[in-house]
């Protein structure tokens, strides 16, 4: 009995050592990792157990010099999942210096994901020759088909991942940059290893693969600055001077919304074709979400003020007659109604009446644009014919709606008889028809009848001081200029501008 305890001992005890020291190491490398977590806030999973475990198994096994079964395998295994905790480590020690993840990062955001292929890679291969005595040179000659299919099979991704380092080394694009690719307005959204997610202005995503990009022509409409230009071309009738094309479609995209005043907005004449005068529109803008919203408006802005200055956009001749079929008449009773129903001419006769009539013209507005800005010298008066409009004041640089206007309100009215600038901002609210009544008009009724001038200051006096009330902007103490003396006042000036 003693001989079979004898014969079993020296067999037994170098397994018990094994496990003993196999077991100390892993709960040192428990606590370091506890440590790691809970101290430096590294990340570590349920794969750090794995590599502590078999780890501690292999170093325990060098350390006595004991050999047991399996023991390679155990070893690949430490190797593979030694991969784990030290992409943690880079994680929360490299790669934030880099200022990964950030949009200021100074390095490829798929660059973290394909140094973490890397080092697995190598913890693969170096597993392999430790454990195996396999080496890379040995592993790729004597399988030389498979290295071949092996390289083929990588082949694109290979490309895709150095042409996006070469790309991002390059500093071409960021995530947010907006990009024109192949014509289109893309958004950068997401740059990884393999190729870059973009999403256009439909909200739609989709992926290009970076070796395709790197063959491509970029246009980084947010390089150097968010900062960019786009162009409008249209054609016009080539009867029309250029330089009153020019003006209006200068004041037309002007006053788009989302076109910077800085640098302004200019107009180039590009080409005399066969029957139109081509002409380029440039303007600038901030923000490539809203570039179909902004090419809208302007173009929406030119048809309009094309329109009230009679100039037509050029057209095939079989489209012209049927524009000219489809113009809408004059209609000189609606006006007349319109001019006899405001108070400001009520003292005016019926011949008075159809000679305003006559003198005035319809123009129309589209929704947004304004009809006439605050401070702008005007020379002409508005009855709002069709629509709605709103009144707008600016005041200690903050903008405040006043009044809305409807079908058969008039506006303006202090500027035609004075020659004052504009008191208030008119905002199309939805596309507007109005009646504008020019300073020559008026000026010939005054002319010939000066007694009209006393009946229109008196109710120009009446209205100013009704909006004044409505806009708490007349004294409230009562110490202010009577209806009277403002009326005195508003007389002389309307004689004095009128010449009468």
């Amino acid at each position: 009995m003693l001989r079979d305890i004898q014969s079993f001992w020296p067999t037994q005890t170098p397994g018990l050592y094994l496990i003993l020291v196999s077991f100390v190491f892993y709960l040192i490398g428990l606590m370091v990792g506890r440590w790691l977590k809970r101290r430096i806030h590294v990340e570590l999973g349920w794969t750090s157990h794995v590599f502590i475990a078999s780890a501690s198994i292999i170093v325990a096994a060098r350390l006595i010099e004991v050999e047991f079964p399996g023991e390679s395998a155990v070893g690949m295994l430490a190797a593979a999942t030694a991969t784990f905790p030290i992409n943690a480590l880079l994680r929360r020690f490299l790669w934030p210096l880099c200022g990964y993840p950030g949009e200021q990062a100074r390095i490829p955001a798929f660059l973290p994901q394909v140094v973490a292929i890397m080092v697995f890679v190598f913890a693969t291969f170096f597993g392999l020759a430790a454990f195996y005595h396999v080496t890379i040179t040995g592993l790729l000659t004597g399988s030389g088909v498979i290295a071949i299919i092996i390289g083929l099979a990588l082949q694109d991704t290979l490309g895709n991942i150095f042409a996006g380092f070469g790309l991002q080394a390059g500093r071409v694009y960021r995530v947010g940059d907006w990009l024109i690719v192949d014509g289109k307005h893309v958004e950068v959204v997401e740059l990884n290893w393999r190729s870059t997610r973009f999403r256009n202005n439909d909200e739609v995503s989709f992926d290009i693969p970076n070796s395709q990009l790197a063959k491509a022509t970029i246009v980084n409409l947010y390089f150097p600055s968010r900062r960019h230009a786009a162009r409008v071309r249209l054609s016009v009738d080539h009867r029309v001077p250029p330089n009153e094309v020019k003006d209006a479609m200068f004041q037309a995209a002007s006053a788009a919304p989302g076109v910077l005043r800085d640098p302004p907005v200019k107009v180039f004449l590009i080409d005399f074709a066969e029957s139109a005068v081509q002409y380029e529109i440039k303007f600038w803008l901030m923000d490539g979400r809203v570039f179909p919203d902004i090419i809208d408006g302007v173009r929406t802005n030119v048809w309009y003020e094309l329109n009230r200055r009679g100039i037509r956009l050029a057209f095939s001749t079989q489209q012209i007659e049927l524009v000219r079929g489809a113009l809408v008449t004059r209609r000189p009773e609606t006006d007349l109604q319109l001019l006899a129903s405001q108070p400001l001419f009520s003292s005016l006769d019926q011949i008075q009446l159809d000679r305003l009539a006559l003198g005035s013209r319809r123009i129309r507005f589209g929704k947004g644009e304004r009809i006439i800005s605050q401070g702008d010298a005007g020379n002409s008066m508005f009855i709002l014919a069709m629509g709605k409009a709103e009144v707008q004041v600016e005041r200690d640089g903050r903008v405040q709606p006043v009044a809305s206007l409807a079908a058969g309100d008039c506006f303006g009215e202090m500027s035609l008889l004075t020659g004052e600038p504009r008191s208030a901002t008119v905002l199309a609210a939805l596309d507007c028809e109005v009646l504008e009544i020019e300073q020559e008009t008026i000026g010939i009724l005054l002319r010939e009848h000066p007694e009209l001038a006393e009946s229109l200051s008196e109710t120009v006096v009446a209205r100013r001081s009704a909006t004044e009330t409505q806009l708490a902007s007349a004294p409230a103490n009562g110490d202010g200029p009577g209806t009277d003396a403002t009326k005195e006042g508003l007389l002389r000036r309307l004689r004095k501008f009128f010449q009468l």
